[in-house]
């Protein structure tokens, strides 16, 4: 069955995010940014976010902690494969939320994907998600959406406070719970600056 068109126009469009074919390479490793308490935009507001930096391209990451609810059959009832997911899935930050993110554990990298940790990487790539799945592969996590800086925004916000800087690591992404991952990783910042 052919994909529908909308899934069709966000490979397009995450293609030309993505600037070329196979896992990107990174400037620098992945970190993780905890909202401080005194961040008050409604869209980071106590989260943490998950941000890759390509070498070819700007800082992009994905809201770990704020799952939402979301019906896969209704989102996708085109999709033979989408549509029967009952996983959860999170707001990936705010930018194109039409767009489907995931991270997967992988020793092969999608084609259109950043390097996170180890085989774990960072993906929109449509096809991967389909052979994976049809395959009964797991997707560790699924997110609509995307957060991105211009790399001066980024410093600027860590600069100012927003944010709390901690290395990127697996159990933190994959294992913490959701829901107490903000308070967490809040407590472990402040620790460390203190």
């Amino acid at each position: 069955m052919a994909r529908p068109v909308r899934m069709l126009l966000r490979l397009l469009l995450v293609t030309a995010l993505l600037t070329g074919a196979g896992a990107q390479a990174l400037a620098r490793d992945p970190v993780l940014l905890v909202a401080s308490p005194e961040l008050t935009d409604p869209n980071f507001n106590e989260t943490v976010v998950l941000v890759v930096f390509p070498e070819n391209g700007a800082p992009t990451g994905v809201i770990l902690n704020r799952r939402i609810d979301f019906a896969w059959s209704e989102a996708f009832p085109e999709d033979e494969i989408l549509r029967t997911l009952h996983d959860p899935i999170y707001v990936g930050g705010p930018v194109r939320q039409d767009m489907l993110w995931y991270l997967v554990r992988s020793a092969s990298p999608p084609e259109d994907s950043f390097p996170v940790l180890g085989d774990l990487h960072l993906s929109t790539d449509a096809s991967f998600l389909d052979t994976w799945l049809t395959a009964r592969g797991s997707i560790e996590r699924f997110f609509v959406g995307y957060s991105g800086w211009t790399p001066p925004q980024l410093e600027r916000e860590i600069e100012s406070g927003a944010w709390y800087v901690l290395p990127a690591d697996l159990d933190t992404i994959l294992d913490q719970k959701p829901e107490q991952l903000w308070r967490t990783l809040l407590a472990r910042a402040t620790a460390i600056e203190t």
